[in-house]
């Protein structure tokens, strides 16, 4: 997402959703250890944004989260 702007709780919320779907389907364990790491990471975010809405990630987790929110935008669009 070249253009992507953060978009706060809900591209977190959009992230997370998409990898708690991923996560329940998934059957490697090693996977699964991966995504869930990554659902705790989203979280921790979250966290930080809910204590203060203003909070603004860092570049790299702004990186990941855009491609997270693509993949989820993709998704729901194959669900559609």
């Amino acid at each position: 997402m070249s253009n992507y702007e953060f978009g706060g709780r809900q591209d977190i919320e959009k992230a997370l959703d998409m990898l708690v779907n991923l996560d329940q389907v998934q059957s490697n364990a090693l996977a699964v250890l991966e995504i869930d790491s990554e659902i705790e990471r989203l979280q921790r975010e979250l966290d930080k944004y809910d204590v203060d809405p203003s909070h603004v990630p860092d570049d790299d987790f702004i990186e990941i989260l855009s491609g997270y929110v693509e993949r989820a935008d993709d998704w729901n669009s194959a669900q559609e």
